[in-house]
């Protein structure tokens, strides 16, 4: 795949620092980070559990006001969420009431547009996920990668700019984290979408991206950026060549040295 890249980054952090609570109950969950994730590229935020990865994710997202510092989405100051924003969370946020495709035409609802008119399409990524014949099942009739599968099919149904996605497979076993990673990739270039990844998974981040942002134990700041040079599309065996292992040690390094 090749990256497309732009004068100005498709998204820019300068100096984002977040603080929750106040007096005795401070907490600084990012100090000073600034970041620039490029247009069309797969970006791995990779740092230990609570280092305010998934904070900047949401603020990437317009959920959540930086304390200082700006950011920017194309240019434009974010401020709020956005249709080209789509995001994806470790759990699939399905309503139990309603069918694997009533879930994933959802947005539609929200929106108020036609449901009739976006059907199609949901069906059609319905079954670019593997699982159109289950589009009249309910979500306790799914498995827990199924509603995942289900729930990229939402988030993609209107063609996301920017795919933010905060762990979500870290709930799956490994066999089925593994597979779901390589649709995801598969889709990401499908719909020509920029994509953010929340990790702690060192082989994880090595594997999907084309840049890893290392982030240092709370607050987070930015450690440094790693290039992975791998071509795509990327299979499994990859993981076991030599020039694999040598970046997750070069990851792992970085990580331990913060």
């Amino acid at each position: 795949m090749t990256i497309t890249t732009q004068t100005s980054p498709l998204v820019k952090a300068e100096g984002i620092t977040k603080i929750f609570g106040t007096g005795d109950k401070e907490m600084v969950a990012l100090s000073g980070l600034n970041l620039e994730v490029k247009e069309g590229e797969f970006l791995s935020l990779l740092g230990p559990s609570g280092c305010g990865k998934s904070t900047a994710l949401n603020i990437m997202g317009g959920l959540l006001r930086a304390t200082e510092g700006t950011i920017t989405f194309g240019g434009e100051p974010m401020t709020e969420p956005r249709r080209q924003i789509g995001m994806m969370f470790q759990q699939a946020v399905m309503f139990p009431w309603r069918t694997t495709l009533e879930n994933v035409l959802l947005p539609v609802e929200i929106f108020g547009e036609s449901k009739k008119e976006f059907k199609p399409k949901a069906q059609e990524l319905l079954s670019m996920v593997g699982i159109s014949e289950f589009e009249n099942s309910y979500p306790w009739q799914l498995s827990g990668g199924m509603q995942q599968r289900a729930a990229l099919a939402r988030v993609l149904l209107h063609d996301p700019k920017l795919l933010l996605l905060d762990e979500p497979f870290g709930a799956l076993d490994e066999f089925t984290r593994e597979t779901m990673n390589q649709e995801l990739l598969r889709l990401q270039n499908y719909a020509n979408s920029t994509a953010v990844l929340v990790t702690h998974n060192i082989t994880e981040a090595v594997f999907m991206s084309d840049r890893i942002a290392v982030m240092s134990a709370r607050p987070g700041r930015l450690v440094g950026i790693l290039e992975v040079p791998f071509d795509r599309p990327r299979r499994p065996e990859l993981q076991t060549t030599n020039d694999f292992i040598k970046l997750v040690a070069e990851a792992r390094s970085m990580l331990e040295l913060q």
